[in-house]
């Protein structure tokens, strides 16, 4: 039989066909037939989470839901949310209670009645800049100790012998400048809480020394407050700007991987309870994140709040520890509503939520986030189904139709799928070590060749080359960039709307061009 080939015609045709099927296969949530019936509704707060917020509504949009947000931080999220003006707000952190003694904000109590939805997990990450003869490292590797007394001020240089400990060898005579956030943040108030929990004694005692009026235990803040040797700066582009400039070697910050992604810097593997050295990929924080737990108790005046003191101290290898998520703050049926709130909008904010937290959850990697593990979408749906005038949503025993990456069939699948870390990655091993027949070995050791990528066990993270690494300690030619990834970037939204797209395509063209191909023989002359 003749090779029939693609003429342009047909190609234009299979390209749209193969984009259709794409733009249908991330629009994975079940939608009621009624879409033309949607009411728009409009959302403040979280910047955080603002990149897959907007991801999330140019996907519905088409199907003629309208979801309006602006990033305008989670504190004024929460405050426009108060102040009637929003349907919904984003927030990393929840309504405060006035016992933020270092930031000296005072309580916020909402008249109205609202829920927490978990929307995005993340993990906070220590990107950092330290160079030797003109070469960035790029495989920092440190415990939780460390860092905590680097951004308490312990620990102010590179050459420190905690540090050497760590790493593994001993890094130059540099002063660190540990960055900080001059604004309320929610990146702050996780790493706080973080500390708080698991160095009481340490924070503590830094609370005392930078305010000697605080009463302990100190607690978290969504406000850093400065201190000798630090710098502070507001918002995440300007951390990222100074740690990835010029005069910024010396310097670490804390912030949402993203940033760190988007600047091509490396961020520190932080040490875990199961005695590994992680980076905050998205799969570590979702696995860390299985332990995080939604208060149920509605007496406590948690209530609906995360409590990730489980997360902190999760021996699974894999996990992250200084992983977390945000809200969505939503309305509550059977208590008072924003003003300006109907049913008919909580068809479309409980329709929107069940979208993110089932089939929006694909994207979410690609935009520099965790996907939403199962117990933080069961209860995300739980408090989606009390929005008033909600649709009805997945079953939550059987989750049918929840399309989200970390289970099937609502059963958990992402702790067996997970990888596993390197055993280079243990604590111990040494900066050249590689791994042969899986296991963890010193060069010269054990013998034959090392297993294809084991150097990259010494050498993580992203980075800005020129170049190969060079050897075990992986310094290369240090380019910096920094790329903006708020909500507005139409590069950003439009990389992640592309890589969506291709992996999708990956998958779902060939099989579909094939059928196209055997229908469309089918119907030419002489074909049966």
């Amino acid at each position: 039989m003749k090779r029939r080939t693609l003429g342009p015609a047909l190609l234009r045709a299979s390209a749209r066909t193969c984009a259709a099927l794409a733009i249908a296969a991330i629009i994975a949530a079940p939608l009621p037939a009624s879409a033309a019936n949607y009411i728009a509704i409009s959302g403040s707060g979280s910047s955080w989470s603002a990149v897959a917020l907007d991801q999330w509504q140019q996907d519905l949009r088409p199907n003629g839901l309208v979801i309006n947000y602006n990033p305008d931080g989670s504190a004024a999220g929460r405050g426009d949310y108060m102040a009637n003006q929003d349907d919904f707000a984003g927030s990393d952190p929840p309504f405060r209670n006035g016992h933020d003694q270092l930031g000296g904000t005072g309580a916020e109590r909402p008249n109205q009645g609202y829920s927490y939805i978990p929307d995005t997990a993340g993990g906070t990450a220590f990107m950092y800049h330290i160079e030797v003869a003109g070469k960035l490292i790029t495989n920092l590797r440190l415990s939780g100790d460390t860092i905590m007394k680097i951004f308490t001020g312990q620990i102010s240089n590179w050459d420190d012998k905690q540090i050497t400990k760590d790493y593994g060898a001993q890094l130059p005579n540099l002063p660190i400048t540990p960055v900080i956030r001059s604004d309320g943040s929610g990146a702050t108030f996780f790493l706080t809480r973080w500390m708080a929990h698991v160095f009481p004694s340490d924070w503590n005692a830094f609370c005392k020394k930078v305010k000697p009026s605080v009463q302990l235990p100190c607690g978290q803040t969504e406000f850093y407050p400065l201190f000798r040797g630090a710098k502070s700066e507001n918002g995440s582009n300007n951390v990222a700007t100074y740690i990835t400039a010029s005069y910024g070697n010396g310097a670490i910050g804390y912030d949402e991987y993203a940033y760190a992604l988007n600047a091509h810097y490396p961020v520190v593997k932080v040490l875990n309870p199961a005695g590994y050295y992680v980076l905050p990929s998205a799969s570590n924080v979702a696995v860390a994140l299985t332990k995080a737990v939604i208060n149920e108790d509605a007496s406590s005046p948690d209530f609906l709040q995360q409590d990730l003191d489980s997360v902190y101290t999760f021996s699974d290898p894999r996990s992250y520890p200084l992983s977390s998520y945000s809200y969505l703050i939503v309305p509550r049926a059977g208590t008072h509503e924003p003003t300006n709130f109907s049913n008919a909008k909580g068809k479309t904010l409980s329709t929107f939520a069940d979208y993110f937290l089932c089939g929006g959850q694909k994207e979410v990697a690609a935009l520099g986030y965790s996907p939403l593990p199962l117990n933080l979408v069961k209860g995300g749906l739980l408090q989606s189904s009390k929005i008033p005038g909600a649709i009805p949503g997945p079953n939550l025993t059987t989750l049918a139709g929840c399309d989200n990456p970390t289970f099937t069939n609502g059963k958990l699948t992402l702790l067996l799928d997970a990888p596993q870390p390197s055993p280079c990655d243990k604590k111990g091993e040494p900066l050249n070590c590689v791994v042969v027949n899986g296991k963890a070995t010193r060069p010269g050791q054990g013998g034959g060749s090392p297993s294809p990528g084991a150097s990259d066990s010494a050498s993580p993270g992203p980075v800005a080359s020129t170049g190969p690494t060079t050897g075990g300690t992986g310094p290369i030619a240090v380019t910096p960039q920094v790329v903006n990834v708020a909500a507005s970037s139409p590069s950003k939204l439009m990389l992640s709307v592309l890589t969506a797209v291709a992996i999708v395509l990956a998958v779902v063209a060939p099989p579909a061009l094939s059928g196209w191909l055997r229908r469309r023989r089918r119907q030419e002359p002489g074909k049966t």
